[in-house]
């Protein structure tokens, strides 16, 4: 009798989809924004609190959380700047991260880019590859 193999796959929270935002206003005004014209519902949160260890310092950076039910889908937008340091340092250029948690699609992917990039308060968004980040392990929350 031939024996059957099943392969479990398993999706990490690395396999969230990763936005770069760059806009020169405040969080609030930022989430506000996308709130109105996504459709969202990003809250402020706790803070995303990181430990340093090159610097040996502890970080806190601004975290808005919106959890759609209906797609299984959540939203992190996170600040990548604080007052001692950055939460992604090889990103430095970049204002805010978009994680996106869930079940998403590149074509889902892409529309969400063309209607941020419509936002008056965003000078650029785009897709970054997680697996390329050098401290992707500091995205790594819940």
């Amino acid at each position: 009798m031939k024996k059957k193999t099943h392969k479990l796959s398993i999706k990490t929270e690395d396999d969230s989809v990763l936005i770069g935002i760059s806009s020169h206003e405040n969080d609030y005004r930022l989430s506000w924004a996308i709130n109105k014209h996504l459709g969202t519902s990003l809250t402020k949160a706790e803070n995303l609190a990181v430990y340093n260890e090159k610097f040996k310092v502890d970080q806190e950076f601004s975290l808005f959380i919106f959890e759609d039910e209906d797609n299984l889908i959540k939203y992190h937008l996170i600040a990548n700047k604080c007052d001692n340091g950055y939460l992604i340092p090889e990103l430095s250029n970049i204002d805010f991260f978009l994680q996106i948690f869930g079940e998403v699609d590149d074509n889902y992917t892409r529309t969400l880019l063309e209607k941020l990039k419509h936002i008056y308060i965003i000078t650029a968004a785009f897709a970054i590859d997680v697996s390329s980040l050098k401290s992707k392990k500091r995205l790594i929350h819940q």
